[in-house]
Order: C-alpha cells, then sequence, then structure tokens
C-alpha cells in the first residue's frame, strides 16, 4: 500500500512530509503558539466515520500509531506526536432534538456553538469554559464546564459514543452495549484505545437568568476573601459556581472573586447574589453586577484571557485542602511569573455533585486550581515552563490528582495522577484487549516512513 491508496480511498485529504505544505499544516494541529516537538509524518483530513476508518487501517496494516484531533487545544500538543494524526475538524455536524432533550455531536462541535444553539431552544449542557474547545477532547478526558456542579461533570451526560476501533470497526457504545468502551470513552482522555466520531448527550433546561457577580481585591485581603468564599459556597446551592482569578496589576496581584448562578428565576438569581455577598469583605476595588449572563455570553469574559497565537504552558491540581491555602499558592505562583500575561484560577466546589464511579473519570476535590502561563517570546521558554512547574510543585503536598485537560503533559518524571487505580488499571486491561499492538499508544516509536 502507497500513499496515493489510502488518498484514494478516503474523502478528505492526505498530507505527508514530502509535501509542499506539511509544515504548516503540522503546526496547525497545535492551537497552542509552543508547538512541540512532532513526529507526525502523515495527516489525513477526515470528511467523515468512514475516512476515519479507513486511516486506522492503513496505520494498522503499516504499524504506524495514531492520534486523533479535535480542535488541537490540549497545551500539549499531543494531537500532533503520532506517526499519523487523523484531524476531526470536518466531523463537525450538531442535531438537537428538543423533545427527547438530547443531541447527537460530532467531535469538531465547539462549546460556543453548542451553547449557543442550545440556549436558542431553551436547553442547557456543562459545556467547558472556554469557547472553541471542541467536544472531542473535551467530553473524553471528563469536561469541567459551565455549571457542572449541579449539572455533573460533561461526560456522566454522555449517552451514547460512536468509536473507531484500532481494526477499524465502528461500534456504538452505551451502558448496555459494549459497556466497557463507554466507560473508557467517558475520562481516558489521550489513553483512549480508539477514536469517538459521534457523542450523543443528555440536556438539561437552561438557567434563563443566569446571572454573574465580580468583586475584585488586593492580595492583602486574600485571608478575609478565603474565609468568606468558604462560607458563602457551603451555603450556597450547587447552582453556583465560584471561582477567583489572580492576575498581574501595577499593585501586584489582585483577586477577582467570581460567582455565576445558573438558576431560571430571576428573583431567585438576586435573593441568592445578595446572600453570597451579604458578608463580602470590605474593600473591594471594583464590584461588577449582578449581570444578566447567559452561558453563550460569558465566552465574551474568558476569551480575551487565552490569546490565540500565544505561548502556553499550563497544569492544574486537584485538592480538598482549605480555600486559603490553595489561594495562597495560585498568588504565589502569580507573584513569581516570569510574565505579566500569566494567571491562576482557583475554584471552590465545595457544593458540587459528586461524580458516579461509572466511568474511567475518577479524579476530582473540592478545589480546582490551575495556572495558566502565557507568554509571546521563544527565547522564554525555559523560565516560564520552569517557573509552573516549580509553582506546581509547592501545591504537590495537598494535591489529589490533575486534570487531563489541563494537564502539563510534557513534564519530565512523574506527574500528578489523572485516573484512579482502579480506573488506571481498568483502562490498562481494556487497551490490551481493543488495542493489543498500541496503534494509539503516543509512546510507541516513530517510523521512517520513507520506504512508504
Amino acid at each position: 500500500m502507497t500513499y496515493d491508496t489510502l488518498k484514494s480511498r478516503v474523502r478528505g485529504s492526505v498530507i505527508t512530509q514530502f509535501d509542499p505544505d506539511y509544515a504548516t499544516s503540522r503546526d496547525a494541529l497545535t492551537w497552542n503558539g509552543r508547538k512541540p516537538i512532532s513526529s507526525v509524518c502523515i495527516i489525513v483530513r477526515a470528511q467523515d466515520a468512514r475516512d476515519v476508518q479507513e486511516a486506522v487501517r492503513f496505520a494498522a496494516e503499516y504499524g504506524l500509531n495514531v492520534s486523533a484531533r479535535g480542535g488541537g487545544h490540549q497545551f500539549s500538543g499531543i494531537a500532533a506526536r503520532a506517526d499519523m494524526v487523523i484531524d476531526l475538524a470536518a466531523l463537525d455536524r450538531m442535531r438537537i432534538d428538543a423533545s427527547s432533550r438530547t443531541a447527537i455531536l460530532e467531535p469538531a462541535v465547539t462549546n460556543v456553538r453548542l451553547a449557543t444553539a442550545l440556549e436558542r431552544k431553551g436547553l442547557g449542557f456543562p459545556v467547558g469554559h472556554c469557547g472553541d474547545v471542541t467536544v472531542s477532547g473535551y467530553l473524553l478526558g471528563g469536561g469541567i464546564g459551565w455549571n457542572s456542579n449541579a449539572w455533573g461533570v460533561a461526560c456522566f451526560s454522555v449517552v451514547s459514543v460512536d468509536v473507531v476501533l484500532a481494526d477499524g470497526q465502528l461500534v456504538t457504545a452505551t451502558e448496555n452495549d459494549h459497556p466497557d468502551i463507554f466507560w473508557a470513552a467517558r475520562g481516558a482522555g489521550p489513553e483512549f484505545f480508539g477514536i469517538v466520531v459521534s457523542y450523543q448527550i443528555r440536556l438539561y433546561d437552561a438557567p434563563k437568568a443566569a446571572t454573574s457577580l465580580v468583586r475584585v481585591y488586593g492580595a492583602q485581603s486574600m485571608a478575609k476573601v478565603s474565609e468568606w468564599a468558604e462560607s458563602a459556597i457551603a451555603r450556597a446551592p450547587e447552582s453556583v459556581e465560584f471561582t477567583v482569578k489572580i492576575g498581574a496589576s501595577p499593585i501586584g496581584p489582585v483577586m477577582a472573586a467570581i460567582a455565576n448562578v445558573f438558576v431560571s428565576d430571576a428573583r431567585q438569581a438576586a435573593a441568592l447574589g445578595a446572600d453570597l455577598w451579604r458578608d463580602a469583605p470590605d474593600g473591594a476595588l471594583e464590584v461588577v453586577g449582578p449581570m444578566q449572563t447567559p452561558i453563550s455570553s460569558l465566552y465574551g469574559m474568558t476569551g480575551p484571557s487565552a490569546p490565540r497565537g500565544s505561548r502556553y504552558g499550563v497544569d492544574c491540581v486537584w485538592s480538598n485542602v482549605g480555600f486559603a491555602e490553595s489561594l495562597a499558592m495560585m498568588l504565589r505562583a502569580v507573584e513569581l511569573a516570569p510574565s505579566p500575561n500569566s494567571f491562576a484560577l482557583c475554584a471552590l466546589r465545595s457544593n458540587a455533585r459528586p461524580s458516579p464511579d461509572t466511568a474511567a473519570f475518577s479524579r476530582e476535590g473540592r478545589v480546582f486550581s490551575t495556572i495558566y502561563g502565557i507568554w509571546e517570546d521563544e527565547a522564554q521558554d525555559d523560565a516560564n515552563l520552569e517557573w509552573l512547574r516549580l509553582s506546581i510543585d509547592r501545591c504537590q503536598p495537598f494535591a489529589t490528582g490533575t486534570y487531563v485537560g489541563e494537564s502539563d503533559l510534557d513534564r519530565p518524571g512523574q506527574s500528578l495522577p489523572r485516573l484512579s487505580p482502579d480506573a488506571l488499571a481498568r483502562l490498562a486491561q481494556l487497551t490490551a484487549r481493543h488495542d493489543p499492538s498500541g496503534l494509539f499508544s503516543p509512546t510507541l516509536p516513530t517510523r521512517d516512513l520513507s520506504a512508504a
């Protein structure tokens, strides 16, 4: 079999290392301006599930390893680290059934597109916090999204998945059909032993009176802010999402305490907001809201913090310690950051609905802390990555794990666990059964394809 044979078998396009636009196409696989060292030799831009099947069969025949690329948003660039990358960008169809409150999504549907379409029909889903992230990697890794305290981690609202396996077979997995594949597709992330080409999801009533409230404080108010947050969120319902964003400013690190209230009744939203802020610390530098913020509009608030084209290093930590300890660590990280564009998030989830143990997703905590290193100059890569990793190291004594969607997968040595020991063991067994040759393993050595 030759490249021409593969090209004749797929409706989409095939780009090899010998094509003039190869380097540009390879770099475009990764959203991060900091491109990974890539081993990809073949890029298949699939047009449909059949193309994915044909590409997988070709790879299996020639002993190539494979990765799937949805939106290329994982900051470590894992989509570009296999011999063959199957680009799913053209698989972006979406069908919403309001009567059954379900939707069929292909992998390249973005969070903002889904949120906007659902709101037109009075429906909602725990879409991710970044609008141009696609549902592919988001759902495969779990999905910590808007209103997930109430609706749950997104993967637990997946009803079925259509998966291309290592032999090129296309199967539909549900709780009853291929239940092991269904279990793994909800949380295994890049360690999943197949390519999901379609998701069916369960939908919810839209929070028609969604409201946001923000208070900004200087770093010296950290103890008072953390004490107030612990008290306020402990009494708040699960429809309240609370995050502190820590960023640089001329006066040093500042904390924006952000409360998003996801309810359908305006009077309830006002009452919850008033209760949250009733004992908030004095001395706020700025007060914003309450303001109406449908989920689709929230992307206008989060988007500017992550500009396309910048260089990124990102990592995160789950923990069950007090909010003050986590917030102090994030403040210190931002204070020491080499780049003024870097920031941190610290979400208090003590009112979150516990996740069931029915999926590979198996790491979470009451506090979720994320550090975003953002810089422009390639010469500053080493300094920013060293800062990021030292900042995470300081959190390790109280960390319970990490979330694959925002993990530093390039980190040398032992990283924080992404799955529980039981889930990891079960996933290894399933991988040995469904992908015995390691077709989807990113750790396999790359091949010399010059003779292909």
